[in-house]
């Protein structure tokens, strides 16, 4: 394959792996919550999407936006669960705590609905469209851009408008947040259930391009956090950024190390980050933006 093609594959990859660290960034950075259960909660969108399009032929383009209400109360229900705990005690508590939950998620969906391989077959599934001598599939294509038009979407958001800027306050500076008249429970909680909705979504788009089974999770919350430190753990840009890196590096990891191999590509690239720029690409020079 040539080297265009893979570049081309891998950022349409990555637009979607951004998708799904957006969520896992903001509630980092306004709450200090490492959320392990970000993973599950994909996984949960997933099957949403695909019990919608096989009970009621939905398209999971369509359903997403259906159910990300539900998401958003899943979002707050976890969000008191982890109010209580002291701030400086709260990333690691929540760890522990959101491993729980995706531990709980995992094993009801494994009970629900068996571990059996799941899909979404959709009318055009099978149409190919050519970008630049780059074969793409159509579900493929559509996910990508929905993708991108989410991310566009929550960065205006954050950036335009009133509850925006306050998340993004409380996010740099709590307490100063609080004496400017922002309420920082119910930021910190429309935040949290704003960070379980892109994670839902993600699920959405993911249904038409992946098989969808009880432990998918885990495969997406370890490439989330490989692309949130990539980009850095406070920065939305960096999320996008990382997401792309990482889709075009697992791209060409994939076409030239053994297929076992290619996930070494996400570690390789965790650990080097970690190594030469601990605080990520964007990190220190942007919060939440």
């Amino acid at each position: 394959m040539l080297l265009s093609s893979l570049v081309i594959n891998g950022l349409f990859t990555g637009l979607i792996y951004g998708l799904i660290a957006v969520g896992l960034t903001v509630i980092f950075g306004v709450m200090r919550i490492i959320n392990m259960s970000h993973g599950d909660i994909v996984m949960l969108g997933m099957y949403s999407a695909w019990i919608l399009f096989e009970k009621f032929g939905v398209s999971p383009y369509v359903s997403m936006f259906l159910t990300a209400p539900l998401f958003f109360l899943l979002g707050s229900l976890i969000y008191e669960i982890l109010d209580p705990i002291p701030l400086k005690r709260r990333e690691m508590s929540s760890l522990i705590i959101t491993l729980g939950i995706s531990f709980v998620l995992a094993t009801s969906a494994m009970l629900i609905f068996t571990a059996d391989y799941r899909t979404v077959t959709l009318p055009y599934s099978q149409r190919v469209i050519d970008i630049l001598g780059t074969r793409l599939g159509y579900p493929a294509l559509i996910s990508s851009a929905i993708s991108l038009v989410l991310m566009c979407l929550f960065r205006l958001f954050l950036s335009r408008t009133h509850i925006g800027r306050a998340i993004r306050a409380t996010a740099i500076d709590r307490t100063s947040a609080a004496l400017l008249g922002v309420n920082v429970k119910r930021i910190s909680q429309a935040t949290f259930g704003a960070g379980v909705v892109l994670a839902g979504l993600a699920g959405g788009v993911l249904a038409p391009i992946y098989y969808v089974y009880p432990f998918v999770g885990s495969n997406f919350i370890i490439k989330a956090f490989a692309v949130v430190v990539l980009g850095g753990m406070e920065s939305v840009t960096g999320a996008i950024a990382g997401g792309l890196i990482l889709g075009v590096a697992e791209a060409l990891g994939g076409a030239f190390l053994e297929h076992s191999l290619k996930d070494i590509i996400v570690f390789v690239l965790f650990l080097g980050v970690l190594f030469f720029r601990p605080t990520g690409l964007f990190g220190g020079r942007e919060r939440n933006r």
